[in-house]
C-alpha cells in the first residue's frame, strides 16, 4: 500500500482554505518554509509524524482523518466550496454591529421572499 501524497496535500489545502489561513500563515505555524509548505499541499514532498502532527492540532482533526483516503473526493467538492464560501462570508459579518446585522437579516428574507414569488 502507498501513501496518497497528493490525497493528503489536497485535505491539507482544504483544512487551510476553510480556516482562512494563507499559505504563509500555515506555514509559520508548522516552522516550515512557504515553498516547502507548498510542495506539501501539491502532494510533491511527504510529511513528517511531527508535521502531521501538528496539522492535526493546529487544524483540530485527526492525523487518521488527515492520511486517510476518502474515496469519495468528489462529493465532498461541492460541500467544500460550501464551506468556504460560508467561511468567508462569516469572515466578514463577524464585525458587523447589531443594527448591520439586522440589516442583513432583512435583506435576506426579502430576496427569499422575491425568489418564492417569481418561482411561482
Amino acid at each position: 500500500m502507498e501513501i496518497d501524497y497528493k490525497s493528503i496535500g489536497k485535505k491539507i489545502r482544504k483544512e487551510r482554505i476553510i480556516r482562512n489561513l494563507t499559505l504563509e500563515q500555515l506555514a509559520e505555524i508548522l516552522d516550515l518554509s512557504p515553498s516547502y509548505m507548498g510542495l506539501i499541499e501539491r502532494g510533491q514532498r511527504g510529511i513528517s509524524i511531527e508535521t502531521l502532527y501538528k496539522l492535526a492540532i493546529a487544524f483540530d482533526v485527526t492525523t487518521d482523518y488527515l492520511i486517510s483516503s476518502d474515496g469519495d473526493e468528489d462529493i465532498s467538492e461541492d460541500i467544500f466550496s460550501c464551506n468556504v464560501l460560508y467561511q468567508k462570508i462569516l469572515a466578514h459579518i463577524k464585525k458587523y454591529s447589531t443594527e448591520e446585522l439586522k440589516f442583513l437579516l432583512e435583506f435576506i428574507e426579502l430576496k427569499n421572499k422575491h425568489d418564492s414569488q417569481s418561482s411561482k
